[in-house]
């Protein structure tokens, strides 16, 4: 994994003027939740809070120690503060309902929420803390707070409120206990002057969760609490510890320069700790610049995205017998200089975190059923882009209404197209991290393309989905409370992976259901995405076979209800994946040098249509002659999974079963408008057609893959005239 960060590495440094944005000791506070700003008085008492909103805490650093969950001087601190469970029931009862009752009404007073929540704070007492709980807290109010007052001890000026803070802690020693009651007294207090949303999260400081979905339990009961008990089991606040009186000729804590401000001054005091490193024992030889420098011992675990804490390089030295033999301890087990280590560190970080889901990381699916990796795409040398790289790499559209990749990539190809016009020789690499278990994360995957080819392979694909009759479904659109056909969708390059993998089982009552075979890699995927090696045909061929086999039974149940209409028949996954796997057989197709406009002409496909217009006819026989009693199975339904292996002889069963039928739609007449002579007649001349088309001789003996997938086609396509939908 080292080897591929150095390559990121390289490719950020090569910007020259994009500095690696983060030490490794220090990460943002996170943009998806409200901060609590804490400001202390300079004896160290809690004087008053701010709240803000998560965009702005986004712009706020912690730093990190060693021990997970430590930090300073931001921190997440569990919440509720306060205990509500030896409150008798007959007072808790009627104090949470009033509050619930206030909290859910938008137009109730705040003077009356904030009463409500000050009475339910009487009968109240204070949370007490586990021991780990408070261990942590002293890590990072005791600590940390020691280590960064040593640490920065001839910080620049520009960081005196936070030197400030730092000696105020460090003199007054909070813990746990005493600094989450003075918060809680605090939060009471200042919630007289709060708005609606802060005196909410107030509440859930307060005193956690109290409602909940599908909650049974009246409150205060022994199953009330046990549910409680589980709602609030990992329950935190992140806070941020401020100054009450900052001096104003600089920066308040709770600033993002200063944030800058203690990462520039980490940086410097750990490039005074490198250069003034003594300890010969710690120095060697660096596998990567074969300079002789001081090693790294402990490597960093930067959190990225998806994984969380990942271990540059991790080996038990004291359980591993041959590294202990030959002297392979410690940093000297994989020697690399602490800088260099700091590097790859700061590169991860900058390149897979949190906010820059979608553009350069983002989730995938792994080998491993259930579990997710973490795909990272940047273009070498153009790290400042917005656009969705990732996302266009490693989405999926999981339901009918996701965006699909026509629309992710649109603007990731304008602007590929814009740079690679300046640069023909630019690149995208792409990584994959996935985790073997919860201490070992490794790469899985390391590709690098030319832009230029990743243009081209785009539309290639979606010219490839486009490569097929048209075949609509139904769907519901919950949004817009109406039914849609959706005739055609543009599937991602890990939609074929995903639908690979999975085997579809039928049950005559539950219908069809779907688990996790992996039979194709994500590595696959994007060989038959970029076409660029000499395997990319063989591995098409595979794919279009395992397509195939395992999407046969769930398209011969889309072909019977596009008969009967009957769409809530199948499910909206099964209809989904249907329609997505009629744009996979388009694109393996073309990529085989199959095209549209000649092999829907072709008998085998002509067969497939056969067989769906002999389904429609027969079920227009049945509602006219058998009075709308319908068999089990039309006939053309019957026949489709013979005609894949034994086309000659499915066509002449076919045609012997479909005389009777063929007779009564030559002498049908009705009067009745909705009774649809028409469509009848329709039918009937296009069955004629068909079967003109086709000749036994051309039919072919034994069935390809792509054969079997033209045939498929054929029988699932649109009719040009159909029925109005039954939903």
């Amino acid at each position: 994994m080292l080897n591929e960060l150095s390559q990121v590495v390289e490719a950020i440094e090569r910007l020259g003027t994009t500095p690696l944005s983060r030490h490794p000791r220090i990460n943002p506070m996170g943009k998806n939740r409200d901060l609590l700003v804490v400001c202390v008085t300079k004896d160290g008492f809690i004087t008053r809070v701010e709240v803000l909103k998560g965009e702005v805490a986004a712009t706020l650093f912690r730093v990190e120690h060693g021990s997970a969950g430590s930090s300073f001087p931001g921190f997440t601190l569990p919440t509720p503060l306060r205990q509500l469970n030896e409150v008798p029931m007959e007072k808790l009862a009627p104090s949470v309902e009033t509050l619930l009752v206030l909290g859910k009404n938008k137009n109730s007073p705040n003077t009356a929420l904030f009463e409500a929540i000050d009475q339910l704070f009487k009968l109240s007492v204070p949370r007490t803390f586990a021991s780990s709980q408070e261990n942590q807290f002293q890590r990072s109010c005791g600590e940390l707070v020691a280590e960064l007052r040593a640490t920065l001890s001839s910080a620049s000026a520009g960081l005196k409120n936070f030197l400030t803070l730092l000696a105020v802690v460090g003199d007054a020693k909070p813990m746990s206990q005493s600094f989450s009651d003075s918060l809680a007294g605090v939060l009471v207090h200042r919630g007289a002057e709060s708005d609606r949303n802060t005196l909410l999260l107030f509440q859930d400081i307060l005193f956690g969760v109290l409602d909940w979905k599908k909650r049974a339990a009246k409150i205060g009961t022994p199953d009330y609490w046990n549910e409680k008990t589980k709602q609030d089991k990992n329950a935190n606040q992140p806070v941020y510890l401020d100054l009450a009186e900052p001096d104003s000729s600089f920066k308040r804590v709770a600033h993002s320069e200063t944030s800058a401000l203690i990462n520039d001054a980490l940086l410097k005091a750990d490039t005074s700790a490198t250069v003034a490193a003594t300890d010969e024992s710690s120095a060697g030889v660096d596998a990567y610049t074969g300079e002789t420098v001081e090693l790294q011992d402990k490597f960093p675990s930067p959190k990225i995205a998806e994984l969380g804490n990942l271990k540059l390089f991790s080996v038990n030295t004291n359980e591993v017998r041959a590294l202990r033999r030959y002297g392979l301890e410690g940093a000297k087990a994989f020697p690399i200089s602490a800088a260099l280590a700091q590097r790859m560190n700061d590169a991860l970080l900058y390149i897979a975190s949190e906010d820059k889901r979608g553009i350069s990381c983002r989730a995938i699916p792994s080998a491993q059923p259930d579990k997710r990796d973490l795909l990272v795409a940047y273009i070498e040398g153009e790290l400042e882009f917005r656009e969705q790289v990732a996302e266009m790499f490693g989405g999926e559209a999981n339901v009918f209404s996701d965006a699909d990749f026509a629309a992710i990539a649109q603007p990731v190809l304008e602007m590929l197209e814009g740079k690679v016009a300046a640069n023909p020789n630019l690149s995208v690499r792409l990584l994959s991290f996935c985790s073997i278990d919860k201490g070992r994360k490794q790469i899985s995957l390391n590709r690098r393309f030319r832009v230029a080819d990743i243009i081209h392979a785009a539309k290639d694909w979606q010219a490839g989905a486009r490569n097929v009759p048209q075949v609509s479904v139904w769907f519901y659109d919950k949004t817009i409370k109406q039914s849609v056909f959706r005739p055609l969708t543009i599937p991602c390059p890990l939609d074929l992976a995903s639908t690979l993998n999975r085997v579809w089982s039928s049950d005559a009552k539950a219908g069809f259901s779907s688990s996790f075979q992996r039979a194709f890699s994500t590595s696959d995927a994007y060989d038959i995405f970029m076409a660029e090696t000499p395997l990319a045909r063989q591995k098409t061929e595979v794919a279009l076979g395992l397509l195939i086999r395992r999407m046969s039974l769930v398209l011969a149940g889309l072909g019977a209800v596009k008969t009967t209409r009957e769409w809530t028949g199948l499910s909206d996954t099964v209809r989904w994946q249907s329609l997505k796997s009629v744009a996979l057989l388009g694109i393996l197709l073309r990529k085989l040098g199959q095209h549209k406009e000649t092999f829907m002409q072709e008998p085998i496909t002509q067969l497939g249509r056969l067989l769906a217009l002999a389904d429609s006819l027969h079920l227009k026989y049945c509602e006219h002659v058998r009075k709308g009693e319908s068999p089990s199975q039309l006939i053309g339904n019957a026949l489709f999974n013979t005609a894949l292996e034994q086309p000659v002889f499915a066509l002449a069963r076919l045609a012997e079963r479909l005389t009777p039928y063929q007779a009564w739609a030559r002498t049908f007449q009705s009067n009745d408008p909705k009774a649809g002579v028409g469509l009848v007649k329709y039918f009937l001349g296009e069955i004629g057609t068909c079967t003109a088309a086709i000749k036994f001789e051309q039919l072919p003996a034994k069935m390809s893959d792509a054969d079997k997938a033209k045939l498929m086609l054929g029988y699932l396509a649109d009719h040009s005239k159909n029925d109005t939908p039954k939903q």
